[in-house]
């Protein structure tokens, strides 16, 4: 399962976090090339959030940061709030 880690401002327990994207993407009837485009987000970035993974491929380490720019980008593009790009994974 592909996930990123974040920590609560607390301190406290790190909470494992994946990113929406291809689900809302595939949604509207996107592919990766097609949402690449239409987001008009370079290719490497949009393959990273896809993925939800820190080099963009299906494979590999989770996700470990994403700019408040992408956010932003991602969330005006699906007509979501930034939160809703995000979902808990259960460990």
């Amino acid at each position: 399962m592909l996930h990123f880690v974040a920590v609560s401002s607390e301190g406290g327990t790190p909470m494992a976090v994946r990113l929406r994207v291809r689900a809302l993407a595939e949604a509207r009837g996107l592919n990766l090339s097609t949402f690449q485009r239409e987001a008009k987000l370079p290719m490497s970035t949009a393959r990273r959030v896809w993925f939800s993974t820190g080099k963009g491929s299906a494979e590999g380490e989770p996700l470990a940061q994403i700019s408040f720019e992408v956010i932003d980008t991602l969330s005006k593009f699906f007509g979501v709030s930034p939160g809703d790009l995000f979902e808990r994974v259960e460990d």
